[in-house]
């Protein structure tokens, strides 16, 4: 089958697949006055997602690595469709941690066989644009979930939105099973894969490319989830108009990774413009506390969009090149996921309780921070970045 054809196979799941993600964003608000919920609990309950996409992402890039990136994506997809299902079934806090833990669970099960699946099917030059297609299409559906089921929920109420969201998640996994068939083969460059995997740990830069991006995970954890919430409460904004200011993030991203994914080898110097953009994402989520006008949030929305999807891009591509084994493509990516996921898990209940004790402008300018020390850590790790990933087989634009 044409590797196009599959490409878009697998960017509607992970367009999906970010809709499964993110529709519990407008629900929030009622989830809280269904369950007699606080801010606190509701930021537990988003961390409990990440903590379970962040413990299951080398799991997931091991088992890829052994039953095919195929099975392991298809495995993630049916999890969290289930767990969607799951969290609209829930009726206390304890059921709804367990069900967003478990849909943590399920993306990271997808989230790196996803990309290691692109790896296989795509030509090498024509990698870099299809993984900002991919990362643009994670906006894509994330936007859908914030508006959409915005709508979805005043007809229908939060539950039975979610129910169909998950429904059509497991059967768009079966879509994606049949139509990659024969994409993906068991991993036969030999060897332990315990091993080879150990070498992989033991390579600094895979460790350190996610922490000097850890803006890109900040603004998602937060922004993405919890823009929408916090507009409704401390700016007063109408359900509608806050959802507005969501979905402009998401959507204004895809666009801007669909042009950033074409961008990334014509870049003249790939290693500073991925260090000015995660600053400038820093800077930019440090700001949102201090403004009041519904034209600048969704301004800065725009831009946090656009830099969002192209800082994960830069990275995903980054971590292709630099890693040696190329077999481990998948696991080097849940590495770098693991990561990112494991400190942005943290984030929404560092950002309730900041803002519970110190209000939402010193929360935001917090994870703004927290971006910026993060990016700044780049400086005396720069030299051997550059050589590592200049040595790389794909086009060299990282002076």
């Amino acid at each position: 089958m044409d590797y196009r054809t599959q490409a878009i196979s697998i960017n509607s799941a992970r367009a999906l697949y970010a809709l499964n993600w993110f529709n519990i964003a407008p629900d929030l608000s009622y989830i809280s006055k269904d369950l007699n919920l606080q801010l606190i609990q509701l930021g537990v309950i988003t961390t409990g997602f990440y903590v379970g996409l962040s413990l299951f992402q080398m799991v997931g890039g091991l088992l890829a690595s052994k039953i095919t990136n195929r099975l392991t994506s298809f495995i993630g997809l049916v999890i969290l469709g289930s767990s969607v299902i799951a969290t609209a079934h829930s009726y206390n806090l304890a059921e709804l941690l367990i069900s967003r833990t478990s849909a943590g669970i399920g993306s990271a099960l997808f989230f790196s066989p996803a990309l290691g699946l692109l790896a296989e099917i795509v030509p090498a030059e024509k990698y870099a644009f299809h993984v900002g297609v991919f990362n643009g299409s994670f906006n894509l559906g994330a936007g859908l979930g914030i508006i959409g089921w915005n709508e979805l929920d005043i007809y229908f109420g939060w539950r039975t939105p979610l129910t169909m969201a998950g429904l059509g998640l497991i059967a768009l996994a079966l879509e994606n099973y049949i139509v990659l068939r024969g994409s993906s083969q068991k991993n036969r460059q030999g060897g332990n894969i315990f091993k080879r995997a150990g070498r992989v740990l033991r390579q600094r830069e895979i460790w350190l490319l996610p922490i000097f991006a850890l803006a890109a995970i900040l603004s998602e954890t937060v922004v993405g989830q919890l823009l929408v919430y916090y507009l409704e409460s401390a700016i007063t904004m109408s359900s509608t108009s806050a959802s507005t200011s969501g979905t402009i993030y998401m959507f204004v991203g895809f666009l801007g990774g669909l042009a950033g994914g074409s961008l990334f080898r014509k870049t003249a110097n790939v290693i500073r413009t991925f260090w000015v953009l995660t600053l400038a994402t820093a800077l930019m989520i440090g700001l949102i506390g201090l403004i009041r006008s519904l034209i600048l949030i969704d301004v800065v929305a725009g831009l946090l969009g656009i830099m969002t999807v192209n800082g994960f891009s830069m990275l995903y591509t980054m971590t292709t090149m630099a890693v040696e084994d190329k077999g481990m493509v998948s696991f080097s990516l849940a590495i770098v996921n693991f990561i990112q996921n494991l400190i942005g898990s943290l984030s929404p209940t560092i950002f309730s309780v900041v803002a519970f004790y110190h209000g939402f402008s010193i929360s935001w300018g917090t994870m703004g921070l927290m971006a910026a020390a993060a990016t700044l850590s780049y400086f005396p790790m720069r030299h051997q970045l550059r050589t590592v990933i200049s040595s790389s087989p794909a086009p060299s634009n990282v002076q």
